[in-house]
């Protein structure tokens, strides 16, 4: 039978139906119970030990119970485009112990303490598992202060081969990877839960996986979420070089599955609008929001990561007091970090802890199956970093900087003396495939910081405008060039051309053009640039008529955009960076945006260059002249990470690419595993 008080209007039905059937003890509680939900919501836990794993009836180890009580109902919260249900997990604070539930008060004032968040098991069943074994070896290895004892009593003989593999692992000493992991704190039986479903709140009665929320102790987290690892399961087992493997990670690619608070320069709603997807309902609508986030490259998505002028933008609103007690708002500089200074320091705390992930996945002991999952990075965008006091900068950035993989529904945990020749076999290329995923974006975060943060010239700004058709490719207006120069601020009017030097002009015969001023601003101290080009793109003029509307075509552009690249073309080096505007109206466009592109002091480009090579985990004994050569057009460091390529042809073009990639990439991961191993990598040359 199945309890009276089961909604049956919602999936979490079957859940009861098949933990009864599998003999597991049922939830005594109604959804009208005032108890809170938790360890104390049930007698027992959920003991089923028989499920489908692999499309095979295997024995897996019990489900272990969150022992902290939350409130009710819990609330719902989609983060960064999650499409399976989360929910928002407040604590029971003023517990007196783990049986007192007479004794329990809410207390609104207190202090929240650490943040959770629920995921529904109905939607994730398939990777609670993976977590309830990363939780079991976690707490043998003490990785995790456990909120439950180690449980000490013997496992039963059908658990003896999965119980062998953990003690080989806690034997061995812990994997670092489980720290990049997030922290699953068992399951929430029998929550009631709170969402919005087609405009109407609800609830119903659901289990929920318990974690510590990733979002701990940041005021407006930005997530990236990547979804990485092989996408199917029928990767059939190939003894290729690793060069083959490369081409075939990137065929498999990294897909943007969610931009959590993304800057301006993201579009994330254009497809629902154009195809009126609020008549598809909310599921359907979620999915097409994530559309134009797919068709990001990685090194797009990163940029716009570590594009922070909006909490920098945001700080400049409140005033700043100097030395003697006036609010002067020129005095913000010397008290904050400026835009660029802080995404130099985010984004060289990424390739900090990617250097770790990789390290950590290039020490487990056995390959592993993890397929389609997830890799999220997070940063700070809504409090500006203070350029001095009691925490340095770069630790206060460092803090806010994480890193974490989730995803494991299509992915399986191997462990020593638990796996046989044949799965370690069948396992060797999808693991190959995953830390390929994550040297490229390792790769890829190296060569942004190399090319934004180690510039010692701008010598040119390119600018690119281009028009946004929602159902087609987006199409070149014109572009201009103009010479960098260190004088006063200076308002420019750059006429487009295109095709070379076609002047652009309107149907009224006007030329088109694009307005905008530079200036140059020294950097104050401490800084880790000595200044930087300032570059405020204001408006564009006269554009011409859509060329798709003029041949009747059934898209007309609705939006245009620009792009502003900034070229270092001299002896010291070769970098090229980019930045992306926002889209506006076709009509008059008008951006008013600002950007920064900083310099380093001339000759001291080893101290960036050291820091990059810190964060690699290189060893950084080379002198300021070897890092200097290294930097140079024809150095090591320049041939392992090329300047950004932000135009791509298609056909034969995108192949080469395919092939070229993949070789730069193999090649620097090789000389980062040399560095690590001690045996000397080739990134740094003596000259």
């Amino acid at each position: 039978t199945v309890p009276a008080a089961t909604d049956f209007g919602s999936p979490g039905w079957l859940i009861h139906y098949f933990r009864l059937r599998d003999g597991a003890c049922a939830d005594p509680r109604g959804p009208g119970d005032k108890k809170p939900m938790g360890v104390n919501s049930s007698t027992h836990s959920f003991c089923c030990t028989e499920r489908f794993i692999d499309n095979h009836k295997r024995q897996s180890r019990p489900l272990s119970t969150c022992c902290v009580d939350f409130r009710k109902p819990a609330e719902a919260a989609q983060l960064g485009g999650a499409q399976a249900r989360l929910f928002r997990l407040v604590p029971v604070v003023g517990s007196g112990g783990a049986g007192g539930g007479a004794s329990r008060r809410h207390l609104p004032g207190a202090p929240s303490g650490p943040e959770w968040l629920g995921k529904d098991l109905s939607t994730s069943f398939n990777e609670v598992d993976f977590y309830n074994e990363v939780l079991h070896l976690r707490r043998l290895q003490q990785q995790d202060p456990p909120l439950q004892p180690v449980p000490s009593e013997q496992p039963p003989a059908h658990q003896a081969a999965s119980c062998n593999g953990a003690s080989v692992v806690a034997k061995e000493g812990p994997w670092r990877i489980f720290d990049f992991m997030v922290s699953y704190h068992g399951l929430a039986r029998s929550c009631t839960c709170s969402y919005l479903a087609d405009g109407k709140e609800r609830q119903r009665s659901a289990d929920l996986l318990v974690f510590r929320s990733p979002f701990e102790g940041l005021a407006r987290p930005r997530m990236l979420n990547l979804e990485v690892g092989p996408r199917s399961l029928a990767l059939q087992a190939r003894r290729d070089s690793e060069l083959v493997s490369g081409i075939l990670a990137r065929q498999e690619g990294i897909f943007v599955d969610g931009f959590l608070a993304p800057p301006d320069s993201i579009p994330s709603e254009g497809p629902t609008l154009d195809l009126r997807g609020w008549s598809w309902g909310d599921n359907m609508q979620a999915r097409a929001k994530r559309l134009p986030l797919q068709r990001l490259q990685v090194s797009q998505a990163l940029s716009a990561l570590v594009d922070l002028r909006a909490p920098i933008a945001e700080e400049r609103l409140w005033p700043s007091e100097d030395i003697r007690g006036r609010f002067v708002a020129d005095n913000f500089r010397h008290r904050f970090l400026g835009a660029a200074e802080y995404s130099e320091l985010a984004l060289l705390a990424i390739v900090r802890e990617l250097t770790k992930l990789l390290r950590a996945c290039e020490e487990v002991p056995v390959p592993q199956k993890w397929v389609q999952s997830f890799l999220a990075l997070f940063v700070e965008a809504g409090v500006a970093p203070p350029r001095s006091g009691p925490i340095h900068p770069a630790t206060w950035v460092a803090s806010r900087v994480k890193l974490q993989i989730f995803g494991w529904s299509k992915s399986r945990l191997s462990l020593p003396g638990a796996i046989s020749e044949d799965e370690r076999q069948d396992n060797e290329l999808p693991w190959k495939i995953y830390r390929s995923h994550i040297g490229r974006v390792l790769w890829e975060s190296a060569r942004l910081y190399f090319h934004n943060f180690c510039a010692q010239e701008w010598t040119e700004l390119r600018l690119h405008v281009y028009e946004v058709s929602l159902k087609s490719s987006d199409e070149l207006i014109g572009s201009a060039t103009l010479k960098l120069q260190k004088s006063a601020v200076e308002t420019w009017s750059l006429p487009l051309r295109h095709g070379g030097d076609k002047q652009v002009y309107d149907n009224c015969g006007r030329t088109s053009q694009v307005v905008l001023s530079v200036t140059f601003l020294p950097c104050p101290e401490p800084s880790n640039f000595v200044g930087l080009w300032q570059v405020r793109l204001q408006k564009a003029e006269h554009l011409p008529s859509s060329s798709r509307a003029a041949v009747g075509a059934a898209a007309p552009a609705v939006a245009v955009y620009a792009t502003i690249a900034a070229i270092e073309h001299t002896s010291l080096g070769n970098r090229q960076t980019y930045k992306r505007t926002k889209e506006v109206g076709f009509a008059e466009p008008s951006w008013n945006e600002e950007f920064e592109f900083p310099v380093v002091q001339v000759g001291n480009v080893a101290a960036n260059v050291g820091r990059l090579m810190e964060a690699l985990g290189q060893p950084t004994q080379a002198s300021a002249e070897a890092m200097a050569s290294a930097a140079r057009p024809d150095g090591s460091l320049s041939k392992h990470l090329p300047p950004l390529d932000v135009q791509c042809d298609g056909g034969e073009a995108v192949k080469d690419d395919l092939h070229g990639a993949a070789t730069g990439q193999l090649a620097f991961i090789s000389e980062l595993r040399s560095g690590w191993q001690g045996r000397g990598g080739m990134l740094i040359e003596s000259p």
